[in-house]
């Protein structure tokens, strides 16, 4: 699903006008999304399968099952997670020009008021 996103993404840049990083910008957004917004699920799939069996993401002995007990691996997945549904939101807004129209908006607004 993530990976259509990426294209959907891409095919929409192909019809954007201006610099180099405003037409390809949300494209190279959404392609990094999707690694890290993998990561962490990648390591429960290969933890479950027992090909990578050291990758508990907590201390062991901690009284706490929250941020509090994370280990550098768990906190690492948890941030990456998190960092890439971050930028897979913000590269299809930025791809739907949904900040130029918000301010577009504003600004129409602004003016009939006055």
């Amino acid at each position: 699903m993530m990976t259509n996103l990426a294209q959907m993404v891409y095919w929409k840049s192909l019809r954007r006008k201006g610099t180099r990083v405003n037409r390809h910008g949300p494209t190279l957004l959404a392609l990094a999304a999707v690694p890290l917004a993998m990561l962490d699920l990648t390591r429960h799939v290969l933890q479950d399968g027992g090909v990578w069996t050291d990758s508990h993401m907590y201390r062991p002995g901690c009284p706490h099952a929250d941020a509090r007990c994370l280990n550098a691996l768990g906190a690492t997945c948890f941030l990456a997670t998190y960092l890439g549904f971050a930028a897979l939101i913000a590269s299809v807004l930025w791809s739907a020009d949904v900040f130029a129209k918000a301010r577009d908006g504003f600004r129409r607004a602004r003016v009939a008021v006055v």
